[in-house]
């Protein structure tokens, strides 16, 4: 509980809201008796414990009850870091925002989402948004937005979806095999001091990684960012508000299958463009030229088109940007893009061919890499980034060396060159899905659109 005597009553809300937002536009220096803290980048949290002690005036705790307990109200410190993105600099949300622990023992036991633990503690919340630098005191990191907030009506059906698939794996006795990939906007977080670490699970022997439910980082970016202007959400009917990003998805592109690229084109009245697909996929969905969409932008969705040829293997590999190979030399895997890209969720929107040559419009999916797949990937840039190291830059990772990736040039022609840390230039390259992988991964993604619970 919050000390009297602190400048707000901690029995009524309205009083603790309105001391809370004389942070808006300060640090925790200028507001409080705070002093620099002691290696604040050895422990997560450093920031949020000393808002709890130094400005709210109370010990922290690992107490289930909500922070302020008397009004029910959770007090969550949560980062944003600012990057550059289209040529311009933006704030997003730095990391997840972790809720709460899962405790498989207890979990099957809760009747739903409505009714479980995590629903309690982010039904009522304060958030306290700060901006992140790496290099000063997190005392001094400026607060740039305080606010009470609650999950939106319309993203509770995606909420509820994804609570249900790690209730489901858990109550299947497979907690072991909870992933990021499993869901959308909720996850189940790792959460341990090592990798060794784990947890008994009620109906298995096989124990589990420690997790905790967390809102992603791609959602808590929406959140703080107040919902932006040029942000616009799917639209719905109101016999649409209780169904699922993908169910919603799906239901948009129906309409629509068998029809060719060609025939998209000229329904929705496009010119011809190299983003023509990406065009025809707003057209489908309703969605402006220029606006973002809320949902994929919640969910950290980038919608891409695969053309899969007669016998289901994409017609061509899947590629990322080409990468720099200073920074491949002196970045580990886990803090390279190329992670970054494959912790993406895409919106796989396919386009099958047929025995007439064509490739007509069939069906669309969710993927994101699965966690079981990350050492493969990992495999893969470890041993192109060796290759750097020892000179060979232009020696690429095949497909036949990865079940996962490989490496090929992706510059215009071979004088679209790149420099090295130890020799000459080098032909641009980047990091490739490889096409009988992907042709595998989205057979299991179609499979599980048509029975989510498994």
């Amino acid at each position: 509980m919050a000390a009297r005597g602190k400048g707000y009553d901690p029995t009524n809300k309205e009083s603790i809201i309105r001391y809370s937002q004389k942070l808006v536009g300060k640090t925790l220096r200028q507001v409080s008796d705070a002093g620099d803290l002691a290696d604040p980048h050895k422990r997560r949290g450093s920031f949020g414990n000393a808002l709890e002690v130094y400005y709210f005036g109370y010990s922290t705790n690992s107490d289930s009850d909500a922070d302020f307990s008397e009004v029910g109200l959770e007090l969550k410190a949560t980062p944003v870091k600012l990057v550059k993105k289209g040529g311009k600099q933006q704030l997003v949300a730095k990391e997840r925002l972790v809720l709460c622990m899962i405790d498989y023992m207890t979990l099957p036991s809760e009747k739903d989402f409505d009714h479980s633990h995590v629903a309690k503690k982010c039904s009522d919340m304060l958030l306290v948004t700060y901006q992140y630098e790496e290099e000063i005191n997190p005392v001094d990191y400026l607060i740039k937005a305080v606010a009470e907030w609650r999950i939106p009506n319309r993203d509770l059906p995606q909420i509820r979806a994804d609570w249900d698939v790690i209730y489901r794996k858990v109550c299947s006795g497979h907690a072991e095999d909870i992933s990021g990939s499993d869901t959308m906007y909720l996850e189940a977080c790792t959460k341990a001091a090592n990798s060794s670490v784990r947890r008994k699970q009620p109906f298995s022997k096989v124990e589990a990684k420690p997790r905790a439910w967390a809102f992603k980082a791609s959602y808590m970016t929406v959140v703080q960012q107040g919902l932006i202007a040029q942000m616009q959400a799917l639209p719905r009917s109101a016999m649409e508000s209780k169904l699922t990003l993908l169910q919603l998805v799906k239901k948009r592109f129906a309409p629509y299958a068998g029809m060719t690229e060609k025939d998209l084109q000229a329904r929705f009245g496009l010119s011809s463009s190299k983003n023509l697909c990406a065009r025809i996929t707003r057209c489908i969905l309703g969605i402006a030229d220029g606006n973002e969409i809320e949902e994929f932008s919640k969910a950290g969705i980038v919608p891409k088109t695969i053309r899969l040829k007669k016998n289901g293997v994409p017609k061509e590999a899947v590629s990322f940007p080409t990468f720099d190979y200073f920074d491949l030399e002196k970045t580990e895997f886990e803090h390279s893009d190329f992670y970054g890209y494959l912790q993406q969720k895409y919106l796989l929107v396919l386009y099958r061919e047929m025995p007439d040559g064509a490739f007509y419009l069939t069906d669309v999916c969710f993927w994101q890499m699965p966690d079981r797949d990350f050492d493969e990937a990992k495999r893969c840039y470890d041993q192109m980034r060796e290759n750097v190291r020892r000179g060979r830059a232009e020696v690429s990772v095949k497909a036949t060396e990865n079940r996962c990736c490989h490496v090929r040039p992706h510059g215009a022609n071979s004088r679209d060159t790149r420099p090295q840390p130890h020799g000459q230039p080098v032909v641009k390259k980047c990091f490739w899905l490889n096409q009988k992988y992907l042709a595998e991964e989205i057979q299991l993604a179609l499979e599980r659109g048509k029975n989510p619970s498994h």
